[in-house]
């Protein structure tokens, strides 16, 4: 790496090393399950972009060359993932390596996995403060990661993308999440996720429970029925999913513009908005399963699934284990959208929700020759199904739409075609150093340890002490 490119990195690490890294929205992967199709076993012959045959071989208008033939030069990509290694996306990209491979290329994937999030931020760190990243990473668009962009030694995937013609075959909304505010795209994003409330239906209707919660202040009904029934209420303990409550009720009220604008302090988390969240949040901890504060997302799921508690909010990151081995919803479950706040003042609707695509990969810029841009044109060309098909999850651009395809999928890939606005994962969305305290204070505000107004103050004070370092405050 040249000195220059050294020198930045080195000037840029001095302000964030003593902080946390790429905070998710990827809410902790979710799990697949493990006996998941060999490669390309699910992937349709002659349908469309999905088909094997003719992927390779499509043509495409590329500027840059003809990425679309598999040139058989060797290619070692070492992929640092903070997925669990039977998660979704390193099995799909395993898969596709597979067929690539056996089509005539000579990709060699060494996929390292770090699921635990600490211990991956930290081993990131490490890393980028040593200029030794590897050739692929996870990250998220977040302003650490900015910083990064900005030194050169990242390529931009929105190019790229471009570049291979393929831009077009994505969730717009997969493109959008994972850009920076000017619309840059330095990530490859690998999922379509929506987020819904998913219900037991059987303890619904134990509890008399007959209809879904329309708004926050029926799901905060609905929550107490099912406790003086003697029921667990929701299942929690995916930080990520904790830090979407007090951010569900601001979103209702102002969209994005309450968390963007406070992130750099140009609204108060002590203001109506910000302490409407925090509140909501205090309200309903009561419901939260025990331990929620020091629980995992693999415990959260299992709460629900095992039919222990009647609710759990996550996102389609976890359908392989809502569905069963025909990919259909488990006969217990159903699931209902984001409620809204005040239907007559809301400024987002039914068609505004969490949808996303969870972390992202990026791509060191002295990696990108002409065999990685003919791996990742190959790579979107076959990934949507084998990902839908194979391994039971919704990808970032539309995977083949066939006539065993489920409803619930169905349902699921036309929300993210139709998502009007997508709301901020707060995590994201705040420099690494606030996020922390964001974390640590939403315990004290759940445990009853300080105010929602003590919560707001704390949280701009980090805001005033952090951000300056991320954004250009005057």
């Amino acid at each position: 790496m040249k000195t220059q490119q050294r020198n930045m990195i080195s000037r840029l690490l001095c302000i964030a090393l003593a902080v946390s890294l790429l905070a998710g929205c990827s809410g902790g992967g979710g799990t697949t399950a493990e006996s998941a199709a060999q490669p390309s076993s699910a992937v349709p012959s002659g349908e469309g972009a999905g088909s094997q045959e003719e992927a390779a071989a499509e043509p495409g208008a590329t500027a840059g060359g003809d990425f679309t033939q598999i040139s058989g030069e060797p290619l070692v990509i070492d992929y640092l993932s903070s997925d669990n290694a039977t998660g979704s996306v390193p099995l799909s990209i395993k898969d596709v390596v597979e067929l690539y491979n056996g089509q005539g290329g000579n990709v060699t994937m060494n996929i390292e996995n770090i699921s635990d999030r600490a211990t991956y931020l930290q081993k990131v760190k490490i890393l980028a403060s040593s200029n030794e990243l590897p050739t692929w990473f996870n990250a998220d668009a977040e302003p650490y990661f900015e910083s990064l962009c900005k030194t050169g030694i990242i390529a931009n995937v929105g190019e790229l993308f471009n570049e291979l013609d393929i831009t077009d075959k994505f969730f717009p909304m997969s493109l959008k999440y994972s850009a920076f505010e000017d619309g840059s795209l330095y990530v490859m994003s690998w999922q379509g996720i929506v987020e819904y409330f998913w219900y037991n239906k059987n303890m619904f209707a134990e509890a008399g429970i007959t209809e879904t919660p329309k708004t926050f202040d029926e799901l905060k009904q609905v929550c107490q029925t099912l406790l003086d029934a003697g029921m667990t209420p929701i299942s929690l303990g995916n930080f990520d999913m904790v830090m979407r409550y007090p951010a569900f009720v601001p979103f209702r009220m102002a969209g994005n513009e309450f968390i963007n604008d406070a992130r750099i302090g140009e609204q108060s988390f002590t203001n109506e908005i910000g302490q409407a969240g925090a509140q909501f949040f205090v309200d309903m901890t009561p419901y939260f399963s025990k331990g929620w504060n020091a629980s995992d997302p693999t415990t959260q799921l299992d709460l629900f699934t095992s039919q222990q508690a009647a609710i759990l909010y996550t996102g389609t990151w976890d359908s392989a284990d809502l569905t069963d081995e025909n990919m259909e919803l488990l006969d217990f479950i159903g699931y209902f959208p984001l409620p809204a706040n005040n239907p007559e003042t809301d400024v987002t609707t039914t068609q505004d929700y969490y949808a996303h695509s969870g972390i992202g990969t990026a791509i060191l810029q002295e990696a990108m020759n002409d065999e990685m841009k003919s791996f990742i044109y190959f790579l979107w060309q076959n990934y949507a199904d084998i990902s839908m098909y194979n391994h039971n999850t919704i990808p970032s651009l539309p995977p083949t739409i066939r006539d065993d395809l489920p409803e619930f999928y169905k349902e699921c890939i036309n929300a993210l075609n139709n998502v009007n606005t997508f709301a901020h994962c707060w995590d994201v969305r705040l420099d690494a150093a606030t996020n922390e305290v964001y974390r640590r204070e939403l315990t004290n505000l759940g445990m009853g340890q300080i105010t929602p107004e003590e919560f707001g103050r704390r949280m701009d004070a980090a805001v005033a002490e952090n951000a300056p370092n991320y954004f250009d405050i005057e």
